[in-house]
């Protein structure tokens, strides 16, 4: 039978080690190598090893064995103090660092997780734009019936198709009414996507569906009333940046369920500690990228311009957001 010191070791060990491992990667390299989630998680181990260490000196100390623990936290404890209290902030967070690394970082870290997000919304869509092109009475199941009814409106009073085609930017499809829509709707749901994250993420995974239903099934209208090339064209280009940003908010919803159903070595209130500061990044990029976005929609989509000239900005766009997702410190670059 194991010792009681033993059972304890074994309980709390992994928490040790990470710890441990946290403390070496920073000495070894630089402490900038540690993200902003690992820095947070050095707090939280670091309290607990340390509350793990009063317990072993109360409880084990008597025995040779108990010594040898107590002397090897004593030891951890000590490697990692200057890593907690030291005189410096590890990373310190201005908004152009911020702006410029931290949230690109942030977002390199949980693709996973975002992508994950990006799926819980973009399947659906897919599965409603053939739902409604194959049915179109279907439609009011996934578009509010005043949406039909504008689409259905500028299709009456021009259809255009094929490329190059002159876009009337008059139309209903850019009226204030739908631009306002569209804007509150995202913020919305980014918002609503991270909250709800605390429902073990299934109130994020609905909210995504039911916006991907929406996007796919208008999509729909708009190809079976033969406006889909001008459809595109007025969403494309800030509708790029809005998907990534609903993707981006529910991939931190998702990461905050992650902490409440899967903790790992962490406690689940301090899992959600550290969870809640990386969703915190994340959803400060978003609405970075909502704001950029709602310009674009504001200054650049009314513009008289062609189709293709609308189609190419958003390509352009595009890229733009993948080049500025890549941009990393110098430091980190030498690391990897």
């Amino acid at each position: 039978m194991p010792s009681n010191a033993e059972r304890f070791v074994t309980t709390h060990r992994e928490s040790w080690q990470r710890l441990d491992f946290l403390v070496k990667k920073a000495k070894n390299s630089s402490v900038h190598l540690l993200n902003n989630a690992e820095i947070e998680e050095v707090g939280v181990l670091y309290r607990r090893v340390a509350a793990d260490l009063a317990r072993a000196q109360t409880r084990y100390a008597s025995t040779s064995t108990g010594r040898e623990l107590v002397r090897s936290l004593n030891n951890l404890l000590l490697n990692a103090h200057t890593l907690v209290h030291g005189g410096a902030p590890a990373r310190p967070v201005h908004a152009w660092n911020f702006v410029l690394y931290e949230f690109p970082a942030a977002f390199r870290r949980q693709w996973r997780t975002i992508a994950l997000a990006a799926v819980f919304m973009m399947l659906p869509a897919l599965l409603s734009y053939i739902a409604v092109r194959a049915n179109p009475s279907s439609a009011p199941l996934f578009v509010p019936d005043g949406a039909i009814a504008e689409v259905q409106r500028r299709a009456d009073t021009q259809s255009t198709t094929g490329w190059g085609a002159n876009t009337d930017f008059q139309g209903i499809l850019v009226s204030p009414a739908v631009s306002s829509f569209i804007m509150t709707n995202n913020i919305r749901v980014s918002i609503g996507a991270v909250a709800l994250g605390v429902t073990m993420g299934i109130g994020t995974a609905l909210m995504l569906i039911f916006n991907g239903m929406m996007l796919g099934g208008l999509s729909a209208v708009a190809t079976n009333f033969h406006v889909d090339l001008l459809f595109w064209a007025v969403i494309l280009p800030h509708g790029v940046l809005e998907l990534t940003a609903i993707s981006i908010a529910g991939g931190a919803g998702l990461l905050l369920a992650q902490a409440i159903v899967a903790p790992g070595a962490l406690l689940r209130r301090d899992a959600l500690r550290v969870a809640g500061k990386e969703a915190m990044y994340l959803l400060c990029g978003v609405f970075l990228l909502l704001v950029i976005a709602g310009l674009i929609e504001g200054f650049i989509t009314p513009l008289p311009f062609p189709a293709y000239s609308k189609l190419s900005f958003a390509a352009l766009t595009a890229i733009g957001l993948v080049a500025y997702l890549r941009i990393r410190k110098k430091d980190d670059l030498a690391a990897t």
